[in-house]
């Protein structure tokens, strides 16, 4: 046993000196002069390229290299300017046995602080083909490189061929050389700048790609990239640095990194789930072919506009580079469901062929967007719709409908309640067979057409047994300023109404065409049973304001103490009245009536009586004519015009059995007067003016009949009444006729005239 550890230590001890010896030989034989040749010729010879070389040394432990600081190469000719590569420390490494025979053959290289400028011309070819190592025998050395490995390297890479750069540091590869072949591997974090449409990144990666310099063939042995939450992995060839052959999975954990991918014009407000894709890239480089599948787990996004996801999408879908196929999707809405499927063809001009099937209830669209955040839903909601065509022409095919559904915050007084609606989709526009509901005690019941989807215009015919206006425009509240947004459509179309209340009228028979867009309602040639007559009117009203409003009126024979007193609250007239009216105004209760109301029109009221009517029982009892609390009348014409609270009179000729009254002058709707009255009387009455004034200071015609020129002034309820005397001067010597028949007759035909074709 002893003879044995004896033996071994005599054999180390002649390796330790072995070494020792060798050592010293080594130390002799690379002078620094021979080591700088060795470096210059290693560099020049073996690599064909110029090469810049700085400060060379030896270093001699377990290994023995020769170490070269700051090495630069320019680059190829025919590429960009300056360097293609900069090396701040490279080490030699020293195969031991050729030492010992004073034969230098270097095996591998060390490269730390490698800074490489790689590019690809249009041509195809790179920049860094010119520098690959050839095997080198030469006089006192050889080169049998076998590998280079890279540490602390950056990379800029250009391609002038698809206009693409990319910057990469903290680089740790090894290279290793096969003949014609460089097999490049490694695992490293590759830093990716940011860019106009991308965000800074770090990537993972873990690589095995091999090169042949000879056929400029690249395989893709192992390319694994992870950026978190994002895994690819990448296997596959590139011929000829122009054919590809490359399969690539794709999987997305948490897609809610993905977000600052999106472009920030249509960036979601939330994505989430997981994703998974396998895909294959055939073809060229200059026209790849794309053959692929996706798979969606639990996805979950809010579009920009919307304020709700939707949400559980789970499903797949095929794609290339020209088309989505075999689209298979689920997802929902709150707990509305739907499903998707078909197909998107020719992506760079879409061709849509989508069918897609929802259920569930309107109550999941509450505030699905800002303009909808104010409207309440409910009700089981379905449709079943195709889509085939180009988006911004599709062409729709399928059918819809809702059951006893609400509706409110629309701009309505009262919610839609009971609504129902069905119809089908036909091509660029939706039928509706029937939509029926009530607001309040208001019912409608109607069918038509949707035209234009992303901005509808509905068409319809309504029938309505009753409609109440008061439970149709909302009420303002007290203390409250923000205003209900009005129904984002636009309805036109006819209607027919049994029976229309509101605003203290009613409304019969009702037969006319109407529109409503942006909470504006327009009606035109509106024909009415009301006030004990019939009407014609066409009215606007824009609930936004919550006015103005503009009602233009053709009256027939209807109560005139009906409508003054609606309006006016005047109650003292009775007759039938006919005539044309134009009004405009806010609010349309009394009071907003008589401080607001802007009018004019032409008004003939027949057979009929002023009743306690403190201005006419007034100026009678000023005249003589006592104990007259009624005055009956054939007819009042008269023209008017209503401005800034006050009504302006333009020759209002009345005939009654006590005489003929012409007034014109100012009426306040707030009751004060300033009137002009140029009264004729009967001879009857004439004759008890005459016993109660004298008969010197009137004008008598030769039937006796007495023309007195009347200011009234005060108010409706306390007028005051004085003579005209400059009028009456100007009567007595004949310069002032009276005009009562030739007045009434101008205003007469004039309403004739106004009523022609209507």
């Amino acid at each position: 046993m002893r003879s044995w550890i004896k033996i071994v230590l005599i054999a180390v001890g002649i390796v330790v000196l072995l070494l020792i010896i060798g050592s010293f030989a080594i130390r002799a034989y690379l002078t620094p002069e021979r080591i700088s040749r060795i470096a210059s010729r290693v560099t020049s010879e073996a690599i064909q390229h110029p090469v810049n070389l700085g400060r060379v040394g030896l270093r001699i432990g377990f290994t023995i290299g020769i170490t070269i600081d700051d090495i630069s190469l320019p680059n190829t000719r025919g590429f960009g300017p300056g360097d293609m590569v900069r090396v701040d420390r490279t080490a030699l490494h020293l195969k031991l046995l050729p030492l010992l025979r004073q034969q230098i053959v270097i095996g591998g290289i060390e490269l730390s602080g490698l800074k490489l400028n790689l590019e690809r011309n249009k041509e195809g070819d790179l920049n860094i083909a010119a520098v690959i190592p050839k095997e080198t025998k030469g006089t006192g050395w050889s080169l049998s490189l076998a590998s280079i490995d890279i540490s602390k390297g950056e990379v800029h890479y250009i391609d002038q061929k698809d206009k693409t750069e990319l910057k990469m540091k903290g680089i740790r590869q090894s290279i290793t050389f096969q003949g014609n072949s460089i097999i490049v591997s490694g695992k490293q974090e590759i830093f990716v700048s940011k860019t106009k449409t991308l965000p800074e990144m770090v990537l993972k990666i873990d690589n095995t790609i091999a090169y042949d310099s000879l056929q400029k063939n690249v395989d893709i042995r192992k390319l694994h990239v992870v950026y978190d939450p994002m895994y690819v992995d990448v296997v596959g060839t590139i011929e000829k640095m122009k054919t590809l052959r490359i399969d690539a999975d794709v999987s997305v954990d948490h897609m809610s990194k993905l977000l600052k991918f999106i472009p920030q014009a249509s960036r979601p407000g939330e994505l989430k789930g997981a994703l998974k894709a396998d895909l294959s890239i055939l073809g060229t480089l200059a026209e790849p072919k794309v053959d692929g599948r996706c798979e969606l787990r639990d996805v979950a996004v809010t579009p920009q506009g919307m304020r709700r996801a939707v949400e559980k999408i789970n499903g797949s879908l095929s794609f290339n580079q020209n088309a989505i196929k075999n689209i298979l999707l689920q997802g929902q809405i709150g707990n509305t469901k739907f499903d998707v499927h078909g197909s998107v063809t020719d992506l760079k001009n879409p061709f849509l062929d989508i069918v897609a099937k929802i259920d569930g209830n309107l109550h999941d669209f509450e505030s699905l967007t800002d303009e909808m955040k104010d409207i309440k839903l409910s009700g089981p909601l379905r449709i079943n719709v195709t889509v085939r065509g180009r988006p911004d022409n599709p062409s729709y095919a399928g059918d819809y409908s809702i059951q006893n559904g609400t509706i409110d915050g629309i701009g309505l007084g009262k919610p839609i309640s009971n609504f129902n609606i069905k119809g089908n989709l036909q091509r660029d526009a939706a039928r509706i067979d029937k939509c029926s509901g009530h607001i309040g005690r208001s019912d409608f019941s109607f069918n038509g057409n949707i035209a234009n989807f992303k901005k509808p215009v509905i068409q319809i015919s309504n029938k309505s047994n009753i409609i109440d206006l008061d439970e149709l425009f909302p009420k303002p509240q007290k203390g409250k300023t923000e205003e209900a947004k009005p129904l984002p459509i636009t309805l036109r179309g006819d209607v027919r109404i049994n029976t229309l209340t509101g605003m203290d009228m009613e409304f019969k028979n009702i037969n006319t065409s109407f529109s409503y867009e942006n909470g504006i309602i327009d009606v035109k040639n509106c024909k009415a049973e009301t006030f004990d007559g019939e009407v014609l009117l066409d009215f606007y009203y824009n609930s936004n304001s919550p006015e103005p409003y503009h009602i233009t009126t053709r009256m027939t024979s209807i109560s005139a103490q009906k409508i003054l007193k609606r309006f006016l609250n005047f109650n003292n007239l009775e007759g039938r009245l006919t005539g044309m009216s134009n009004f405009q105004g806010r609010g349309l209760d009394q009071n907003e009536v008589i401080s607001n109301l802007s009018a004019s029109g032409n008004i003939r009221v027949t057979n009929g009586i002023f009743k306690n009517f403190e201005l006419v029982t007034g100026l009678l009892a000023w005249l003589g004519i006592k104990d007259y609390r009624e005055l009956k009348f054939n007819d009042l014409v008269a023209n008017f015009r209503i401005t800034n609270g006050k009504a302006r009179i333009d020759d209002w000729a009345l005939s009654s059995t006590i005489g003929n009254f012409l007034t014109d002058g100012t009426i306040g709707l707030n009751g004060s007067l300033n009137l002009d009255i140029a009264s004729t009387l009967s001879k009857r009455y004439s004759d008890i003016v005459k016993r109660y004034h004298g008969d010197w200071i009137f004008f008598f015609n030769n039937r006796g009949e007495a023309t007195i020129d009347i200011i009234v002034s005060g108010t409706v309820t306390r007028p005051k009444f004085s003579l005209n005397k400059s009028k009456i001067q100007q009567r007595l010597k004949g310069k002032l006729k009276d005009e009562f028949d030739k007045k009434k007759k101008e205003w007469e035909n004039k309403l004739k005239d106004l009523f022609k074709g209507k």
